[in-house]
């Protein structure tokens, strides 16, 4: 039997379902599972002289390649109340165990590696590494304090503020649904000392753009494509607005010095794929803001079914190699994906509140 490749994620995440569609017009068998304690009824890790060796009855042959797309901690099933605590700590720690082993107990390709995704996470990591190397980004404050704020706007003019996490919620009053989006301050805003020292944010030099430049690393191909207002210019957070009738999306050739720095900075945070996030402002310079390594990228497919996205990550997969052939994968499209039966099956499980492949890019 075909060695499978197994996807760390919920059955009907958005781009794990289109991926595991893509993988079975292949004839590649695939393991989804939210974490380790549904990968398999039994796993076990053997540790002597020799290393470490992994077993489990459900995938007893080493996958060909593993999406660490969104692993969920574990969450026993049937068993007493009473024990749910501990077991539930027990798993949480075996599965940490296994993925700080990483390539050193699958010698597979990961995407990611367990503690490169995890440490890359960290919008603070990737900017000590941007700077390390020398590529350019806006000032920014990470903090709680008002006056740091107060002072960066006193610099710039104006700030963007930004949380670490999208959140939104629902008015008990009025029912209507809030999202906590990028905001733009200014000398005029309002800066309650109470409020931010409550909550901490990141606040960056707020950057007069023309464009913004969406780049997607697999494996050794890039994709960079602009987002930009069909009538011109950019929008203040282009996320919520990319698959809308007025959004502008086209490929776009990096210059070769930011294709350098995408590839050194993945590179230096140990990652195969992630989504990079670059803006141009009006003299025409670049500047990096964020790379998401387990962020969305299929809405880039959706918007320009010429660029072979799916296609792409399935020849990784289906390799395991970030040096993949195109070649070696027949063509997949987002678009037949979309109107498959599978999609509609995705779509279905979520109700009133269905995702689609472009939420939270």
């Amino acid at each position: 039997m075909d060695k499978a490749v197994l996807i760390l994620a919920k059955w009907n995440e958005p781009h794990t379902a289109a991926l595991r569609w893509s993988l079975d017009r292949m004839g590649i068998p695939t393991r989804i599972a939210p974490d380790f304690s549904r990968v398999g009824q039994r796993i076990s890790i053997h540790a002597d002289d020799g290393g470490t060796h992994w077993w489990s009855d459900a995938c007893p042959e080493t996958p060909r390649s593993i999406w660490f797309r969104r692993p969920e901690m574990p969450e026993p099933k049937q068993c007493m109340e009473a024990d749910r605590e501990f077991l539930t700590i027990q798993w949480k720690l075996f599965q940490r165990n296994l993925f700080d082993l990483g390539t050193k107990l699958l010698d597979t390709l990961w995407i990611n590696d367990p503690a490169a995704a995890y440490a890359a996470e960290s919008k603070l990591v990737q900017l000590q590494a941007a700077a390390e190397l020398g590529i350019p980004f806006p000032d920014m404050v990470v903090t709680n304090h008002a006056e740091d704020v107060t002072r960066l706007i006193e610099r710039w003019g104006q700030v963007i503020y930004k949380t670490f996490y999208p959140h939104s919620w629902v008015s008990r009053s009025e029912g209507t649904l809030y999202d906590l989006g990028v905001t733009l301050l200014d000398a005029d805003s309002e800066l309650p000392e109470a409020s931010i020292a409550m909550c901490p944010g990141i606040f960056q030099r707020y950057i007069e753009k023309t464009e913004d430049i969406r780049v997607t690393v697999i494996g050794d191909r890039i994709f960079a494509v602009r987002v930009l207002k069909h009538a011109g210019g950019a929008y203040l957070d282009w996320r919520q607005k990319v698959l809308a009738n007025e959004t502008r999306v086209e490929m776009v050739q990096l210059p070769a010095t930011w294709e350098d720095h995408i590839r050194r900075l993945m590179k230096k945070l140990g990652i195969v794929i992630g989504c990079a996030d670059l803006v141009v402002d009006q003299q025409g310079d670049m500047y990096f803001l964020e790379i998401n390594q387990a962020g969305q990228f299929l809405f880039v497919e959706e918007k320009l079914p010429e660029v072979p996205l799916l296609r792409a990550m399935t020849a990784m997969l289906i390799q395991g190699r970030c040096d993949y052939s195109l070649d070696a994968c027949d063509p997949v499209h987002f678009r037949d994906y979309k109107q498959s039966a599978e999609h509609q099956r995705v779509m279905d499980s979520y109700g009133e509140v269905a995702l689609i492949a472009s939420e939270e890019p």
